[in-house]
């Protein structure tokens, strides 16, 4: 068996099942093996939260966080990573968000009800999952579909609604088939108003989705599986309250193609391989959804394309299992900034920019005793990147790209096209001791090359690219132990990052040894953004329990703690979540739950000050939930989430200026929010 410390997503919400009998009142186990049954599927996830929005559920788990520029699109942070940082495969295949200013991020295009197995890995576990995810790693995964003897169909059906901000969340997926190939067709659709926070004061945040997928199966035997998949997910009308802009249109399609097969006689033993492609339509203004108070009416249209292909062959010899292949990944992302009016393209913000990375791997998996095993591999990517289109003049010539990066960066070195090779190496230990006690212990080098915006944005009142960026290099170091009981599981962690060429954003203001401060703005402020290499360090710590208390009542906490250090300028990271958790208690019957969930995070004063980040104060919520099974097949479930209409911020947040401080302002939390869902099986 693999095996990986897997933290699954459902850590405080598995126990949230249709039925709770006793025999199902089992704690979830966080335990090292990526392959068992603790990895929770969409609908469980979504028992004990009235916002089914993806990155607001993630929020759920220990060193997890999401920051918030809407209602909608809360860009994931993993252990005080994000953007190229986390890796996001949706049933095996990726998504590039098409606003460079992450307005949709990747994981505003799950709908979290659809999958099956929802995992988060924390750090790098395995070097199996492409490039990038040096924060960690999101696996959404759809299963092939059971079926009942003489029943070759199935479905479910939710619909759900709550008093500040969802108005309308309702789906449906039904499947069919048998042995030898099924169909599966599921859609979902959403409307949301703008929300409260605990002030009363109404926060930019409606958004309308629709999304739907339709996977068809072809099973002629236990050992193949052969998948086409075909999905849609569509954003129009969504407010962001963090920004200068809203989004008419995000528009994604994603297609897949997937095979498995296994117990091949030879050297061989499995096959997997995929193969994706998925496109993003992103358009931005500042005046169709909002009155305009800009001195002009502007827009940006984007597109995005990621493809890609992954075969995977696993080979085992004696005590060992070999897994090796080839990754594959293209991300093309185009963008302008156009006077709306006019119609004159005023900067290409993505010059055509194109990211080849190709990779090798070959990782091993040695089980030393009966109790302990040996991870250990590499990988080698190829990266090639290219701005095909930064010495083209949009309107001004003084808006060429070229012109923009040499204006800026002092040392510019006149290049459009990068290629690097970088080398990623991973060893892991792991020991199961008496009374399921287990611990682990690992190293990983790993580099994560600049992405499009790090590397080739060009505007000049915003932010701007670096061609001449480094790849980090993480060296990451982690320990953890777990104990897996019938009363009482646990997990602790900790982990230590240092990593080499850290890619800064930062003001230009912070580093005028590296910019031309005096032409970033046209005057000598200095306040654009720029990106630059840096050394830093992160480390943090995670726990997790569930005590099952006695036969009705369960018990359950998690709590994370990061900080970051800029080790150049002697400066913190920003984006960096203090201390933060959530203490669940729940009881539980033959068929009904009831429950309550504390939610915090300590006051944040060590920011960086330099980057105008402010400091957020202590804060805690309550939520309560409960559920009912009216019948075997339908379960009625409600809540209050932040019940005492608490008015609070979350640290890494966005910023923004309110036209009322002259500081910048963090995107406030909704306030009290009474929910309901229902859902049937058939």
């Amino acid at each position: 068996m693999h095996h990986q410390s897997v933290l699954t997503l459902a850590i405080l919400t598995a126990l949230s099942t249709p039925v709770l009998a006793e025999n199902q009142l089992l704690p979830i186990q966080v335990q090292a093996h990526a392959e068992t049954d603790s990895s929770q599927t969409g609908e469980q996830i979504l028992q004990s939260s009235g916002n089914s929005e993806t990155g607001a559920v993630f929020r759920q788990i220990s060193g997890v966080e999401a920051s918030r520029l809407g209602g909608h699109g809360l860009d994931l942070i993993i252990r005080g990573q994000a953007q190229s940082q986390v890796n996001i495969l949706i049933d095996g295949g990726k998504v590039e968000g098409g606003c460079p200013s992450r307005m949709d991020p990747p994981s505003s295009y799950v709908e979290l009800s659809s999958f099956d197995k929802i995992t988060v890995i924390k750090g790098v576990q395995s070097l199996q999952y492409g490039v990038g995810g040096t924060g960690g790693t999101v696996l959404l995964e759809r299963d092939i579909p059971q079926f009942e003897a003489g029943k070759p169909y199935n479905g479910k059906i939710h619909a759900a609604t709550n008093s500040n901000g969802l108005t309308q969340d309702i789906g449906a997926e039904v499947a069919a088939g048998g042995k030898e190939g099924y169909i599966v067709l599921q859609g979902a659709q959403k409307q949301a108003d703008n929300y409260k926070d605990g002030n009363g004061d109404e926060v930019r945040s409606s958004y309308e989705t629709t999304q739907g997928h339709i996977d068809l199966g072809w099973t002629p035997s236990e050992d193949h599986h052969l998948k086409l998949s075909h999905e849609i997910s569509n954003t129009k009308d969504a407010l962001y309250q963090g920004a200068g802009m809203d989004a008419p249109k995000a528009d994604a399609v994603m297609s897949r193609l997937s095979y498995e097969g296994k117990n091949f006689n030879g050297p061989v033993n499995t096959v997997n391989l995929q193969v994706y492609q998925s496109t993003v339509e992103h358009v931005m203004d500042n005046y169709s959804l909002r009155t305009l108070t800009a001195p002009a009416a502007t827009v940006a249209p984007s597109d995005t394309v990621a493809s890609g292909a992954t075969l995977k062959l696993s080979t085992d010899i004696q005590q060992t299992k070999l897994e090796y292949g080839v990754l594959l990944q293209t991300v093309e992302k185009r963008a302008t900034q156009e006077n709306a009016t006019t119609g004159a393209v005023n900067f290409l913000m993505w010059p055509d920019v194109r990211t080849q990375q190709n990779s090798l791997f070959a990782e091993a998996n040695t089980a030393l005793t009966q109790s302990s095993n040996l991870i250990y591999g590499v990988r080698v990517d190829q990266v090639n990147a290219k701005a095909h289109d930064a010495e083209t003049s949009p309107a001004m010539a003084a808006n060429i790209p070229t012109t923009i990066y040499t204006a800026v960066y002092q040392d510019y070195s006149g290049e459009t096209s990068v290629n690097e090779t970088n080398w990623n190496g991973l060893v892991r230990y792991e020991q199961q001791l008496a009374n399921n006690l287990q611990w682990f212990a690992g190293f990983s080098h790993s580099k994560r090359t600049a992405d499009e915006t790090e590397r080739f944005f060009a505007t000049r009142n915003n932010r701007t690219g670096n061609p001449d960026l480094k790849p980090e290099q993480h060296n990451q170091f982690d320990l953890g132990f777990s104990q897996t009981n019938s009363g009482l599981n646990w997990n602790v962690s900790a982990y230590y990052d240092r990593v080499n060429d850290y890619i800064l954003s930062d003001l230009a203001k912070n580093q005028l040894d590296q910019v031309n401060a005096l032409n970033v703005n046209g005057d000598t402020t200095g306040i654009n953004g720029v990106f630059v290499n840096i050394d830093a360090e992160i480390i943090g710590a995670e726990f997790d329990f569930d005590a099952k208390l006695n036969q009705a009542w369960l018990l359950s906490g998690a709590f994370a703690y990061t900080q970051g250090r800029n080790l150049t300028d002697n400066r913190n990271l920003t984006n960096m979540a203090p201390l933060n958790g959530n203490l669940k208690a729940q009881y539980g019957t033959s068929n009904w739950y009831a429950g309550s969930r504390v939610n915090f995070a300590t006051e944040h004063k060590t920011v960086n000050s330099e980057f105008n980040e402010q400091p957020t104060k202590s804060w805690s919520t309550l939520d309560v939930f409960a559920g009912y099974q009216l019948s075997k097949s339908v379960l009625i479930q409600a809540g209050v989430d932040n019940m005492t209409d608490e008015a609070y911020v979350t640290h890494v947040n966005r910023t923004y200026n309110d036209g009322v401080t002259t500081e910048l302002v963090k995107v406030m939390e909704p306030g009290r929010n009474i929910w309901a869902r229902v859902q049937a099986k058939f």
